[in-house]
């Protein structure tokens, strides 16, 4: 399912917030006290989105709702972490490679 903006905000707060919340992000269900906290982290207000409670598909149990996004943006926020990281890594060494004036010559040609 596409996400609209606003949507997309939410699950970005969440990944935001859970840290400093202790809530576990490496899983698909959540309950709404935790997604409680998240709204007062982001908004200030206790409410869950509509798009999140009022959608049957995403209630697996009293109080506990599926957002298989937040795993998701976690895994492609780290997928893209770590080629960044590789990409710089390449770069890094590409760069150290420095000629110095003191380096011997042996007079052979190349």
């Amino acid at each position: 399912m596409e996400l609209s903006n606003q949507q997309q905000k939410y699950v970005s707060a969440v990944l935001e917030h859970a840290p400093a919340l202790s809530i576990n992000t490496n899983k698909v269900n959540y309950s709404r006290a935790e997604l409680r906290q998240v709204s007062m982290a982001f908004k200030g207000k206790k409410w869950i989105p509509n798009w999140i409670t009022h959608d049957l598909s995403r209630r697996v149990s009293r109080g506990v709702f599926a957002i298989p996004e937040i795993m998701e943006q976690q895994v492609a926020l780290t997928e893209d972490a770590q080629q960044q990281l590789a990409d710089e890594h390449i770069a890094d060494d590409m760069g150290n490679h420095e000629i110095s004036d003191d380096m011997v010559t042996t007079g052979m040609p190349f």
